[in-house]
């Protein structure tokens, strides 16, 4: 049957809500965005093991790091909080325990070195607003949960895609069913100077990211795998301990902290 329609008062046929759900059912990419989008309004936490890899395109050097995740949503802010606790590195095949922590809470993110005992917090976030430290294109790693379709849409052309068949993604296929997506940034954005691609994948049944693969306009390249991920846990009182940007004690560490700064008037 034809879809229903309503009269517009210059005399025009408009298509009704339900035009609009239906040709979102015709269109898998439109239908999967939704489906992400609306997968965040219950969750309050997650937690998974990283494994992050870099790899220069230049000088052909990569890097890995693994260690864990915790993601929180404050239950009186509402503010997004995460840590990435890297605990272990491989380089040239050598592996060997490294730590390296990065945690974004109320406006700041904070780089922690625990073995050279550098502090560094910076205020990412101007005073008052608000901030997706997973945003794609706006905070230091991008993992996106719960973004809106519309947004996405408007900033990529996007199309359904299957895992890699080999990398370190590839590993996913023996655990886990997903949703792929890549991510071409359109030609007018500023994302089209930084990104030549993002590739996301998210798990089948807790829709949360399980891997990313992002290639600069350098050709360099960063991808994140996440294991083990468990979708609202109760966090304990450790985990959340390691959300804090509290500044450790000045007299053993090396302590930076830079407030945010307002950009020069023209």
């Amino acid at each position: 049957p034809p879809p229903h329609t309503t009269q517009a008062t210059d005399g025009k046929t408009e298509q009704s809500d339900d035009e609009d759900v239906s040709c979102e059912h015709d269109d898998p990419v439109a239908e999967l965005l939704t489906k992400l989008e609306s997968s965040a309004s219950d969750l309050h936490s997650f937690t998974a093991d990283i494994r992050y890899e870099t790899e220069d395109a230049l000088l052909g050097q990569k890097v890995i790091r693994q260690g864990n995740l915790i993601y929180h949503i404050n239950g009186d802010t509402k503010a997004r909080e995460f840590a990435i606790l890297f605990d272990t590195m491989i380089e040239n095949r050598r592996r060997r325990q490294r730590e390296k922590q990065y945690i974004f809470n109320n406006r700041w993110l904070v780089e922690v070195d625990p073995q050279e005992k550098v502090f560094i917090k910076r205020e990412i976030v101007p005073p008052g607003q608000t901030f997706d430290p997973l945003k794609l294109g706006e905070g230091p790693f991008p993992l996106p949960i719960g973004q809106a379709k519309d947004e996405v849409l408007a900033r990529f052309t996007v199309s359904l895609i299957d895992l890699p068949e080999t990398g370190s993604l590839a590993k996913l296929r023996e655990t886990t069913e997903v949703h792929g997506l890549k991510l071409l940034p359109k030609p007018d954005t500023s994302l089209a100077d930084e990104y030549k691609s993002i590739e996301l994948f998210y798990d089948k049944v807790t829709l949360l990211p399980v891997g990313i693969n992002v290639i600069e306009i350098n050709d360099n390249r960063k991808t994140a795998r996440l294991e083990q991920v468990e979708r609202n846990p109760e966090l304990t009182e450790e985990q959340l301990k390691r959300l804090s940007v509290a500044e450790p004690d000045p007299t053993e560490w090396r302590i930076d902290v830079r407030p945010w700064e307002s950009a020069p008037a023209e």
